[in-house]
């Protein structure tokens, strides 16, 4: 894994806080499967399925326990097998490999989706016991598609970005109304898209 840019916590993970505009190896040696990279952290998952979270820290989106940012990737504490892991604002969720959603961090919007709205430090579970193959994260919410092709969001919702054709921010998933099989969610900065059999589908903030 490599990362370059912008670095004042640690995002680049490579054990210093100098930015870098050449690409500059995470520390470790890890192999990952995937990464993703949010507003000042970022989070990966290994070909092994274990989780690791590097950068800001300030509302414990690295999922390790502790407030204390990290310039090398730290392990998300649960000993949970992650298929991948996103990386939002200042929150994260990750998909095991048995398709269950975990979130940590910020939560003052329910974007951890675990029927409150308080924040953690390590992983908590989604509501519903619904078994998801894909989960994104942005900003204040999240999205994800279910073996079946269902789309759900939950977390802030002042613009409609949940797509459940209402405007009030949930703790726990609730289906996007378009009522259609999803391939894809995608969970963006004041939007949300998916792909659907029929095609693709956008919802939110719509004025820029």
């Amino acid at each position: 894994a490599y990362c370059w840019g912008d670095n004042p916590f640690g995002q680049l993970g490579n054990g210093t806080t100098a930015s870098s505009n050449v690409p500059v190896p995470v520390s470790g040696g890890y192999t990952f499967a995937m990464l993703k990279a949010g507003n000042s952290h970022a989070c990966g998952a290994t070909t092994a399925g274990a989780g690791y979270c590097w950068g800001n820290n300030d509302f414990r989106q690295l999922g390790n326990g502790s407030s204390t940012n990290s310039h090398v990737p730290a392990a998300i504490s649960g000993s949970l097998s992650f298929t991948s892991v996103n990386a939002a604002n200042h929150h994260s969720c990750g998909l095991t490999a048995g398709g269950a959603a975990y979130c940590w961090g910020e939560n003052p919007y329910g974007q951890l989706g675990d029927g409150t709205n308080t924040n953690s430090g390590v992983p908590v579970a989604v509501t519903g016991g619904l078994n998801f193959v894909s989960v994104s994260t942005h900003n204040d919410h999240s999205c994800a598609v279910t073996t079946g092709g269902a789309g759900y969001c939950w977390g802030y919702n002042f613009f409609g970005g949940l797509g459940d054709g209402a405007n009030a921010d949930t703790n726990g998933p609730v289906a996007v109304s378009v009522g259609n099989t999803f391939a894809s969610l995608s969970a963006g900065g004041l939007h949300s898209c998916g792909i659907a059999i029929t095609g693709a589908y956008g919802w939110w903030y719509n004025s820029i």
